[in-house]
């Protein structure tokens, strides 16, 4: 019977611990990254700064490539074009931010083998000064 105690105790410990953790990581501060190593964190929510290299419209919407220029780019920041008034009344013309320091917030994933994140609020991207 002690032993069966015990065994619960321990359960109790461990899914407490294991909660804990979630929690944490649900609704701690997401990470802060510079662009050559987001694609160590697909799949993520993080904080992603670099250099805009490039800013490549598409009949979409519009890429801000961190890193080198396409096709080899760290990451790419899609804006789509519904949301593209909002980031012009921040920064005026998108294209204004080529060769501008930029962190920008958001959950990092793949599209054909890019990576990219994809910002539909201004507040997730800021220059610093």
């Amino acid at each position: 019977m002690t032993t069966l105690l015990l065994a619960k105790m321990n359960l109790a410990r461990f899914l407490f611990l294991a909660s804990s953790a979630f929690v944490t990581t649900a609704h701690g501060a997401e990470s802060k990254i510079e662009s050559s190593e987001a694609a160590f964190h697909l799949g993520t929510a993080a904080t992603v700064c670099g250099t805009i290299s490039e800013v490549k419209p598409f009949a979409k919407g519009v890429y801000l490539n961190m890193g080198p220029r396409y096709p080899r780019q760290h990451l790419g920041l899609l804006v789509w074009n519904d949301d593209a008034g909002k980031f012009a009344a921040k920064f005026g013309r998108l294209s204004s931010l080529q060769g501008k320091r930029v962190c920008a917030s958001g959950f990092l994933e793949t599209y054909k083998n890019s990576i990219q994140m994809k910002l539909g609020d201004p507040q997730a991207l800021n220059s610093p000064r």
